[in-house]
């Protein structure tokens, strides 16, 4: 037989149940309360040492106060302060140069150089129908000075931020050019080059961001320097052309890439990879985000992608998609592992700050943000290689990565002509062609 228990007993028992129940959220309250009175003082500390901070310099600072330099300087130290190496603040001037950089139209002067063991700028690609071919620069040229002043003073970095610029402007710049030397003739530093100065006017030029060749006989090559707006439709063109000639597989050269639009790369993703989640992202709760997917219908050849150090963000994910779902392998070296969402967040006085919002993540839902995404074939090469790439001047057959991206199609079933390491696994990167 069931106990029965009086009414008195009953609301004895409700009673001390919504006591321990208003306790407990009496409990919860405080100390939220006192977590968010904790966190008014410490900001409350912070603008009251801000303000004293601006207040004795006003006082006492013997030089000119810019006050927006000085707000911008602030904001900068703020985002700064949140020790998120992604994170950076944006002035207005910036922010608007930001909004343009995922297209593959910029100002400027149109050149890809590198910095030489003296400090000088030496121009590796001159971009087709940009303002430096139309002022006569050339591959190989090595710029000295600029506006005057000598690169090495001005600094490499400082110097290659002011070859681009506003539409119209000038900039002058003091040029050595190699000269041909007789196998025979004793050569020096000066018979060896010509100086000269070459003055180019900015204008907007289209960096070709997809490059293609036929390597080893009929394996496709495609270069993607970076992902911007157009890509994806030059990838689509140089592929398409590819295919027609025969293309048995795929080498997708990612190395160097520094990322870039994530929407480009989900874009290309969507050429080669069957129906499936591309790119998700996880934020600060853990929800996760389906950011773009890929349509049914894929290229139906084995791929390869090569990576390596500096293989960057969107890159990345590229990378991670094609071995995830199956499609290819990856070669070469371990990318840089720049694996956040970072977004844009306007302000009102037309700048903006870029905060990490969220980490992109793999197929299998792991982040690679910080470790990077391990090739599947290891490959490295020789620092005199590695110079002579960046240079344009490593033919395909001597480029290890290259040819072990051909041994990778092979491996997975690819009928390879030119098998590498043969004499016959000829190309030099002088026969690649620029999307249409």
């Amino acid at each position: 037989m069931g106990k029965k228990f009086s009414l008195g007993a009953a609301v004895s028992i409700s009673a001390v149940t919504a006591a321990v129940t208003v306790s407990l959220t009496y409990v919860y309250a405080m100390n939220s309360f006192n977590s968010k009175v904790a966190d008014i003082n410490e900001r409350q500390a912070m603008y009251q040492k801000l303000s004293e901070i601006d207040q004795k310099a006003r006082q006492d600072y013997i030089g000119a106060i810019d006050d927006a330099s000085l707000t911008d300087g602030i904001c900068a130290g703020y985002v700064a302060g949140l020790g998120d190496s992604h994170a950076q603040y944006l002035s207005a001037r910036k922010y608007k140069e930001y909004l343009a950089a995922n297209s593959s139209k910029s100002i400027g002067v149109g050149i890809k150089t590198v910095q030489d063991e003296d400090g000088n700028m030496e121009v590796t690609e001159v971009l087709p129908n940009s303002p430096a071919e139309k002022a006569g620069l050339k591959k190989g040229d090595v710029i000295v000075t600029m506006d005057g002043k000598e690169i090495v003073r001005i600094t490499y970095g400082d110097a290659l931020n002011k070859l681009d610029g506003t539409a119209g402007t000038r900039v002058s710049l003091g040029i050595l050019r190699p000269n041909p030397q007789p196998a025979s003739s004793p050569s020096s530093a000066d018979s060896a080059s010509e100086r000269m100065t070459l003055t180019v006017t900015r204008a907007e030029y289209t960096e070709q961001t997809v490059t293609h060749s036929m390597i080893n006989g009929n394996a496709a090559y495609l270069k993607i320097s970076e992902f911007t707006q157009d890509t994806p439709t030059k990838f689509s063109s140089s592929l398409n052309k590819l295919l027609g000639e025969g293309a048995c597989g795929l080498v997708v050269d990612l190395r160097s890439n520094p990322g870039g639009s994530v929407e480009a790369a989900a874009k290309v993703l969507d050429v080669l990879l069957p129906a499936g989640n591309t790119v998700s992202s996880r934020d600060k709760t853990g929800k996760v985000t389906v950011e773009y997917t890929s349509k049914s219908g894929e290229v139906d050849l084995p791929v390869s992608v090569l990576t390596n150090g500096s293989t960057y963000g969107a890159a990345e994910i590229f990378a991670a998609d094609i071995r995830d779902f199956k499609k290819g392998l990856l070669v070469g070296e371990k990318t840089a592992g720049y694996g956040t969402k970072d977004e844009a967040v306007p302000l009102s006085d037309g700048s903006a700050m870029i905060l990490s919002v969220a980490d992109y993540l793999t197929l299998g839902g792991k982040t690679f943000n910080g470790t990077g995404i391990g090739p599947d074939m290891n490959k490295s090469l020789t620092a005199e290689q590695e110079s002579r790439l960046i240079r344009g001047r490593l033919p395909f057959a001597e480029d290890p990565q290259i040819q072990a991206g051909v041994t990778a199609l092979i491996r997975q079933g690819a009928a390879v002509r030119q098998v590498p390491g043969t004499s016959s696994s000829s190309g030099a990167p002088a026969s690649q062609s620029p999307a249409d």
